[in-house]
């Protein structure tokens, strides 16, 4: 019988999906932050859209928009996978490949009733997510999941430690991977480059396993489109990286390096 503390190599991070261009890993707690508007919520129903396509179980849990909302910006980014940011889709080619996600979880949470608690039953209970095995949990965002204190609803700045605590034991406990969307602290907006810019207590960025920030990287274009980077500010997993990125505003989809060549070039600022 192996004795407590016996070395060995047991692989904690191996990934079971790469999905919107990030890894990801049973059991992690990602956090995703970036100025309003930039484009966290799209990305995370990218992620949401290619976890369901693998046949992974999937849910987004959005505390700001309603699921018709979500399921409206979904079809728009299908629109974009098919045809590109500006260009007529295709109806039936949009249906086919919105079906392969069909199994997708879209829900719109409340942020005065829906602890992580809460969210957790609903989905093994509701939902028959695994008690143990990969699935991807995407939450929109940290700031607004409700932690009830001894004295009632906990403010802002200190409940979101405690959200980042209760989603990464929810991973933990079932192996599942959680992405949250995180808020900056509004004199960060523009910078951003720094785990101290996270809005909340200090537990914050302690408690995640990977800390992205997506900050613009050039002005918004004509067509409404923007040029994006993403940068690594911590990462359990591996090194820190930063990687560019499009959002194509006109159908909320965030685009990868290998998809820039559908959009005309944009004007960047010259570094």
């Amino acid at each position: 019988m192996p004795r407590s503390g016996t070395l060995g190599n047991p692989q904690p991070y191996i990934p079971f999906g790469l999905f919107a261009g990030l890894t990801f890993w049973g059991g992690g707690l990602t956090l995703l932050a970036a100025a309003p508007g930039i484009g966290k919520t799209s990305w995370l129903l990218r992620m949401l859209f290619e976890a369901a396509a693998a046949r992974f179980p999937a849910v987004i849990g959005c505390y700001e928009h309603t699921s018709q909302e979500l399921r409206y910006r979904l079809l728009l980014q299908v629109e974009a996978m098919t045809s590109g940011p500006h260009k007529k889709a295709p109806l039936e080619k949009v249906e086919a490949t919105l079906a392969r996600a069909s199994e997708a979880v879209l829900l719109s949470l409340n942020s005065q009733e829906d602890t992580v608690r809460a969210l957790e039953d609903m989905l093994i209970h509701e939902y028959a997510f695994p008690m143990k095995g990969p699935a991807l949990i995407a939450v929109d965002y940290l700031n607004r999941v409700p932690v009830i204190g001894l004295t009632g609803m906990m403010n802002t700045e200190g409940r979101s430690g405690e959200a980042a605590a209760s989603l990464r034991e929810m991973a933990q406990q079932h192996g599942w991977a959680v992405i949250a969307a995180a808020a900056l602290k509004a004199k960060n907006f523009n910078d951003g480059d720094d785990l101290s810019a996270l809005l909340g207590d200090e537990r914050v960025p302690y408690e995640a396993d990977r800390v992205l920030v997506v900050r613009r990287k050039g002005d918004v274009q004509k067509c409404e489109c923007t040029p994006l980077e993403v940068l690594t500010l911590k990462d359990r997993t591996g090194p820190v990286r930063r990687f560019p990125m499009q959002f194509w505003g006109e159908r909320f989809y965030p685009a990868l390096a290998d998809e820039f060549h559908k959009h005309a070039p944009m004007d960047l600022p010259h570094e």
